[in-house]
């Protein structure tokens, strides 16, 4: 054999092997790859600005958090993806309980509070979804009843088939109000508390979207809804008002997280640290418009971190009692089943 046909023979067969293998196995498989499961607005604008920043590409699938978890489970021995983002932090909390995720502090993190991200680095929140009210002011001048100002307010008589929210066996948001104000009342009063207010609303929707809907078509005057400002930004021409209770403002973080066993970390780590920049937090915004959870500046519409009262709510408490709050519920209010 020629010297030249031996070095074919020899570029034949690594072209062979590198189509046959991984691409990592060649060379530059971390550098160009990540994938990642998505409960989260806007992932594709977030996609396309990372691959612009890194050149990374992201290969994504969107999901509610419980579809995650179902396939983080069903794949724990052979990971499908790197990358969990967005979604209930109490569903994080059962993933590091499953060991489905890894742990990772981003040097960008030390920005976060503590409150919304795990001590040991599991997960890390991005942005804060915030439970507040929204209201249709021409409505409540039609109807003769009040724009509430706080959580005490919804009891108020005049509300009564006025309120509209969401129900916690389907929405995170309503077993954060749910959880939230058993927080802030304690469990007796609390209970005692959401007596009343359920008594001002006619019937549950399953999402937590679904009653902001009603009142920006003027169906309800008050709906317990997360970021009440979106609506007004996306409509500012309808007859919105976002309300942010002046006794306390529920919020959850919404996390990103690296999964157990990913097959491009170094990727994955990248992700987490630039959604945690000032760059990716202004993305994230621009995506979905969320209170970020560093101190960045906002955009317009966006409140700032520091401009809310908001509940020191436990989390990681809540996201364990998930179960009993829930039975609790559905015993006191069998209307709602």
């Amino acid at each position: 054999m020629t010297t030249k046909l031996r070095w074919f023979s020899v570029l034949l067969a690594l072209v062979m092997a590198c189509t046959i293998l991984p691409l990592t196995a060649c060379g530059g498989g971390e550098d160009k790859v990540l994938s990642m499961y998505v409960a989260y607005g806007g992932p594709d604008i977030i996609a396309a600005e990372f691959e612009r920043a890194t050149g990374i590409k992201v290969e994504l699938l969107t999901m509610s958090s419980g579809e995650v978890l179902t396939r983080l489970r069903a794949e724990k021995e052979n990971p499908q993806t790197d990358i969990w983002f967005g979604g209930g932090s109490d569903a994080f909390i059962q993933a590091k309980e499953e060991g489905l995720i890894a742990p990772y502090i981003s040097p960008n993190a030390a920005g976060v509070d503590a409150a919304f991200k795990d001590p040991d680095g599991y997960w890390t929140g991005l942005s804060l979804v915030i439970v507040g009210f929204l209201v249709n002011p021409d409505r409540a001048e039609a109807q003769n009843v009040i724009i509430p100002e706080n959580w005490t307010d919804l009891n108020d008589s005049s509300l009564k088939d006025e309120l509209m929210a969401s129900n916690p066996n389907t929405s995170g948001t309503a077993y954060t109000t749910v959880s939230g104000i058993l927080q802030v009342f304690g469990e007796d009063e609390g209970w005692e508390f959401l007596d009343q207010m359920y008594e001002n609303i006619p019937f549950l929707e399953k999402s937590g979207s679904a009653p902001g809907s009603k009142v920006m078509a003027g169906e309800f005057t008050v709906g317990i809804v997360p970021d009440p400002h979106n609506l007004p930004l996306e409509n500012p021409d309808a007859s919105l008002l976002p309300v942010f209770p002046s006794d306390g403002v529920l919020a959850w973080p919404s996390p990103v997280a690296i999964i157990e066993g990913a097959k491009h970390p170094e990727n994955a780590k990248k992700f987490v640290d630039w959604c945690l920049s000032d760059e990716g937090q202004a993305v994230l915004m621009q995506a979905s418009p969320r209170v970020p959870t560093t101190d960045v500046e906002t955009i317009e519409g966006v409140p700032q971190l520091s401009e809310l009262n908001l509940v020191a709510y436990d989390h990681i408490k809540w996201g364990n009692e998930r179960e009993r709050v829930i039975e609790e519920f559905n015993n006191r209010y069998p209307q709602y089943q």
